[in-house]
């Protein structure tokens, strides 16, 4: 006992780790639930919703910037800033592209098999991009993955395509931001200009020839909203759904554990899947279940490692006081 502390006690999380954890949360709850936003906003075509979403994502961003007395103008005379938020925006376009895609086309659950896909691509894109070793149990998880995705493939034909595009772009989007190195915020200011230049690009193609929305058409879902009031506030409101969880996510970033965030980033696509079975009629069958299982096996091995390498870690630091 020393200090009136067990020696063998875990160490605690303080206040301002706590209040990160409640962002994360509320990070990964909304983008949880928010396909329900782009069912409302489904009698907007798919690429005219991305196309607004990433004009209004910009202004939100540049505003929020503003508003907390962010910096984010010089980087624009960085080159490499150029290169690392140039090719960060097509990928997060295209994810978006996608999601908005199958949120309104009745894909909900390619879109939560994506979603859980994703930290185990991150592994395998950690290996290519940055030269990291894989543990036994990453390299299990990751084959167990691969399992899950080709019997998906195998009984389920090409919608696998859209948990693979999901995963493979949310992935390969933080593997250039990691390798990019910039500040949160700014960054996602930055960003946010390239997204808006593509987003306004969209619209003048949209302009010149109304057929191009009708490319990625879906029907609208019935929760649809319909009066011209209702979808601008939508599309006023897109900005606030993707920018602000971003915010929320790069404030909590700074201050707790990753190895916490980790583990509450599955709260994402467990709600997807939720709202997929319980509210949208999205029921899975034996083998996509079976796809599911293999996934979630992999990600429960790694997430018990992760959590033992974290007490191990600080177990090594108190012995080191």
């Amino acid at each position: 006992m020393e200090g009136g502390r067990d020696a063998g006690a875990k160490p605690r999380i303080g206040q301002e780790g706590r209040r990160a954890l409640v962002q994360a949360a509320f990070c990964y709850a909304i983008w949880g639930v928010v396909p329900v936003y782009w069912k409302l906003f489904s009698a907007v075509p798919p690429l005219q919703a991305l196309a607004t979403r990433m004009v209004w994502s910009c202004a939100f961003s540049v505003v929020l910037c503003l508003a907390m007395r962010v910096r984010f103008l010089p980087l624009l005379h960085d080159r490499r800033a150029w290169a690392t938020f140039g090719a960060s925006s097509v990928l997060i376009a295209a994810n978006w592209g996608v999601y908005i895609w199958a949120s309104t086309s009745g894909h909900l659950l390619e879109t939560s098999l994506g979603f859980f896909l994703s930290p185990l691509t991150s592994i395998v894109l950690g290996v290519v991009c940055f030269r990291e070793r894989l543990t036994r149990v990453q390299k299990a998880a990751t084959m167990l993955a691969a399992c899950g995705a080709l019997l998906f493939a195998a009984t389920h034909g090409g919608s696998v395509w859209i948990a693979l595009v999901l995963a493979a772009t949310f992935s390969a989007y933080g593997a250039v931001k990691k390798r990019g190195g910039y500040d949160a915020l700014p960054g996602m200011a930055v960003e946010s200009l390239f997204a808006a230049v593509l987003g306004s690009g969209l619209f003048a193609v949209g302009w010149a020839d109304p057929g191009f929305w009708e490319l990625a058409h879906t029907a609208p879902d019935a929760l649809a909203l319909t009066s011209p009031a209702g979808i601008a506030l939508l599309a006023v409101g897109s900005g606030v759904v993707t920018a602000g969880p971003l915010a929320l996510y790069s404030a909590a970033a700074n201050r707790a554990p990753l190895s916490l965030l980790g583990l509450l980033q599955y709260l994402s696509p467990t709600l997807v899947m939720l709202l997929a079975v319980t509210c949208f009629g999205e029921l899975p069958d034996a083998w996509q279940l079976a796809s599911f299982l293999l996934i979630w096996v992999g990600l429960a091995a790694v997430a018990c490692e992760t959590v033992r390498g974290r007490e191990a870690r600080s177990r090594s630091r108190r012995r080191g006081l």
